[in-house]
């Protein structure tokens, strides 16, 4: 968000002539992946997103995010959520309302941002290398997150895909059982968006009912 012997022969390896690599070679790999995303000056892709419990799905939705710095945007469903760096806008479209936060720059919990993820990984989470593996035919690295404070979630699982250094695939893991994945489609980097896109414009909804929270 997920052997072959020849990996683990090498990776027990490497652990015997460097004792100081305990996470499988994960730190080095995200530290190049967090490299590579920091040079994004923005970035956009759409998602779908599957919720299980088990063997039974209990949703399946499509959205859409675009990202430039501390600013995004992200619709899902009937929400969309806008950021400019300093509010963030929660608009649900069936009650026509939107809901106004102070933006935090440190909540870890802001899965929709690789950028926030990865320049945050190392202050928040723990790293572990679990495999090499295939998905949709492209070669990935899957890499799992562990929470150093106390969270709703125990788990955030990465699939890097070795090639690009990009991550195709987010997969979070409820202590309530509950799996959140993330499929990231059609990514695209360097995108020359204009700030207004990261502002929520009243005028765009006629009659929206506005809660500020801030």
């Amino acid at each position: 968000m997920r052997k072959t012997i020849a990996l683990f022969t090498l990776l027990l390896f490497v652990l015997a002539a460097r004792p100081q690599n305990v996470d499988g070679g994960a730190t080095e790999l995200l530290r190049k992946v967090s490299a590579q995303y920091r040079n994004y000056s923005s970035m956009q892709f759409n998602y779908t997103l599957k919720s299980t419990l088990g063997d039974k799905t209990l949703s399946v939705s499509k959205g859409s995010v675009k990202v430039k710095g501390e600013k995004y945007t992200t619709s899902f469903d009937d929400q969309l959520y806008v950021c400019d760096g300093e509010s963030v806008w929660n608009f649900q479209k069936y009650t026509n309302e939107v809901s106004v936060f102070e933006y935090d720059p440190e909540d870890s919990q802001n899965i929709m941002n690789p950028q926030k993820i990865l320049s945050g990984w190392e202050k928040h989470f723990n790293a572990k290398f679990i495999r090499d593996d295939f998905e949709n035919n492209v070669q990935v690295s899957i890499i799992d997150l562990t929470p150093k404070t106390q969270q709703s979630y125990y788990r955030i699982r990465l699939f890097v895909q070795k090639g690009s250094l990009k991550i195709s695939k987010v997969a979070l893991y409820e202590k309530d059982n509950t799996i959140y994945t993330y499929n990231i489609e059609q990514f695209k980097s360097n995108v020359p968006f204009d700030d207004s896109v990261f502002v929520f414009d009243t005028k765009q909804y006629p009659g929206v009912e506005v809660n500020d929270m801030r």
